[in-house]
């Protein structure tokens, strides 16, 4: 399923998180707690071995660039692999209740300017089980220096129609070797451009 475009808030509309000390940015790398929006947005780090970093950058290698979709300002490389699927769940803490990763995996490398739009995430069905997909999955295989864009930033829902440039960030996650993004297909994000230094991530689906 194709990601679908939304329309995020405007500043003035979420007055939980506009507590004058609140900052969406207090850690790039870590998600603030009790945020409206937020729920079900996990950062997580130290999951995976650098044996296992490293593999997924020779099989990234490995696989064919093909075209990026209109939003987005990047470039894909699909693959269908139910063992590296496999692989990657055994990897997630038990207490997440997360039992499947769908075997559709993709390469997303975002160059310098690189970026994608504010969006949804579609639901996928998998061809195995028929079972639709739930959460998003963002693994970064490289890290982006603090100062050098490429935030996955988190956004508050808005009327249709509102200004991109007035949307509400909520949280913005900077991409960090090995660090995995966990959310739920309904959250809006976009992925902030990026300076000079490559993002790069595996993205997959789960339930």
């Amino acid at each position: 399923a194709a990601a679908a475009d939304i329309a995020p808030a405007a500043a003035e509309d979420a007055e939980d998180a506009e507590d004058e000390d609140y900052d969406p940015f207090a850690s790039s790398l870590t998600v603030p707690e009790n945020v409206p929006g937020l729920e079900g947005v996990l950062y997580l780090h130290g999951l995976f071995p650098d044996d296992f970093l490293n593999e997924l950058d020779a099989l990234r290698h490995a696989t064919p660039v093909t075209l990026a979709s209109q939003n987005m300002y990047a470039h894909r490389r699909f693959l269908r692999a139910p063992d590296l699927a496999a692989k990657l769940l055994g990897y997630l803490p038990p207490h997440l209740g997360l039992t499947h990763v769908l075997s559709d995996l993709r390469f997303i490398e975002y160059p310098p300017g690189g970026h994608i739009l504010a969006h949804v995430d579609g639901v996928r069905m998998d061809d195995v089980t028929f079972t639709n997909s739930t959460t998003s999955m963002l693994l970064f295989t490289e890290d982006v220096p603090e100062g050098e864009g490429g935030e996955t930033e988190f956004l508050a829902l808005a009327p249709a129609g509102q200004e991109q440039e007035a949307c509400k960030v909520l949280f913005g996650a900077r991409p960090c070797r090995g660090g995995i993004l966990l959310f739920p297909h309904g959250v809006p994000h976009r992925g902030n451009c990026v300076g000079l230094h490559q993002k790069v991530l595996l993205r997959g689906d789960l339930y």
